[in-house]
């Protein structure tokens, strides 16, 4: 007989790559470590705030996160994850010198995250990557050709801890200082 543990529930705020640069990102971490464990390409993302794990489901807190995600306003950029860094337990993608547009994006996220009444679990800081997949590995770095796409929106997901299971609960565009204008 079989026990299952209870369901554990975390928040996470990303952003999400095109379908067509998942893709490209799962083939060429099948290329590099074809017997890894690669992250699902429907699970990619760059994590931006992380909750702590919730035992019931956060119905209230996601509430309070939509209403406080709706105040923020940035405008699209270019991201570019031109860096491949391993070392302890998990390869990932990294741009490979600062973005200020992706700092300030993380910074208003966790203003809104804070006003929502949540903050980031504590054992979490903002550090720009895109797991590829787990596996010990000696700390190396090397420049890439890279994944490029336009940042236009970041979203929230639920994370069914111990599941692999993500779902999608909101999306919010960029769209600058003109996101609230009627015309």
């Amino acid at each position: 007989m079989s026990t299952r543990t209870a369901p554990h529930y975390r928040l996470i705020v990303a952003l999400k790559p095109p379908t067509i640069i998942t893709r490209q990102i799962d083939h060429f971490a099948e290329t590099i470590a074809p017997d890894a464990d690669r992250i699902r390409p429907a699970h990619q993302h760059i994590t931006m705030g992380i909750t702590d794990d919730w035992r019931d489901y956060p119905y209230t807190l996601v509430k309070a996160l939509h209403r406080s995600f709706t105040t923020i306003m940035a405008e699209p950029f270019n991201l570019s994850l031109d860096q491949l860094s391993e070392g302890g337990r998990s390869t990932a993608l990294r741009p490979g010198h600062a973005l200020p547009p992706l700092k300030d994006l993380q910074r208003k996220i966790a203003v809104a995250m804070k006003r929502a009444g949540v903050g980031a679990r504590l054992d979490w800081k903002f550090s720009p990557h895109q797991t590829l997949y787990y596996r010990d590995a000696s700390p190396a770095t090397q420049r890439i050709s890279g994944f490029h796409w336009r940042v236009e929106d970041f979203v929230l997901i639920c994370s069914h801890v111990g599941h692999t299971h993500h779902e999608m609960l909101g999306r919010w565009p960029l769209r600058g200082s003109d996101q609230y204008s009627l015309f």
